[in-house]
């Protein structure tokens, strides 16, 4: 039994735009969301940015985080994931998050920059 995904959860558009360091996300009920890219690779959901963040669940320790420069927040290539998600590849080479759609759209702004919710 294949699962129906919610129509509004699958982006009709997905543009980076650079100038502006924002991923712009237009979906199929004809809604706008805008996310920055800076945002976006801070909350990066790959297993090893989530433990560095805390978020895995795994103890970490302190004195093993990187404390070296920010990562890169700029784009090099956009890669649909199945019909799911979308993976982010930084021009730091970091590729192993999948940002699905559906967290995508629990995160999304309107235009405005004001929470869609």
């Amino acid at each position: 039994m294949a699962v129906q995904q919610d129509p509004h959860l699958s982006p009709r558009r997905i543009r980076v735009l650079r100038a502006q360091n924002l991923m712009r996300i237009e979906w199929q009920d004809d809604s706008v969301s805008e996310l920055s890219l800076t945002w976006l690779r801070s909350n990066c959901p790959c297993a090893s940015c989530r433990a560095e963040r805390g978020e895995s669940g795994v103890e970490v320790d302190p004195l093993a985080l990187s404390s070296g420069p920010m990562p890169s927040d700029r784009v090099a290539a956009v890669e649909l994931v199945g019909g799911y998600a979308v993976r982010l590849t930084w021009d730091d080479g970091h590729d192993t998050g999948i940002y699905a759609f559906s967290w995508l759209w629990e995160h999304r702004t309107r235009e405005d920059g004001t929470d869609a919710d």
